[in-house]
């Protein structure tokens, strides 16, 4: 092997450890990132559930807010909500 093959291989290598830390570090704020977001959506419905709490905010104006804001069953389901597109009998209830 000659010099210029070996240099070379060192710089190989050390191209290849540079990209292992840059994408170790693409990963760390792309995670921090995400922690963000979550922590935001938590403190977001915090304020939305104190605001009912203390009845600034009407609970069937969240109810209402949250049967056109989500769509999977399972989500719809913690909030006593039936299915996206079914209207229950209870709300077709003549007064």
């Amino acid at each position: 092997m000659s010099k210029s093959d070996d240099r070379l291989a060192k710089l190989e290598e050390k191209r290849a450890k540079i990209n292992a830390e840059i994408q170790r570090v693409k990963a760390r704020e792309q995670q921090q990132k995400r922690k963000d977001e979550t922590r935001q959506k938590v403190l977001i419905g915090a304020m939305i559930l104190a605001k009912v709490d203390s009845k600034e905010w009407p609970e069937d104006r969240l109810q209402t807010a949250m049967d056109q804001f989500l769509d999977r069953d399972s989500d719809r389901e913690l909030f006593g909500l039936g299915k996206k597109g079914v209207v229950s009998s209870d709300n077709n209830a003549p007064e």
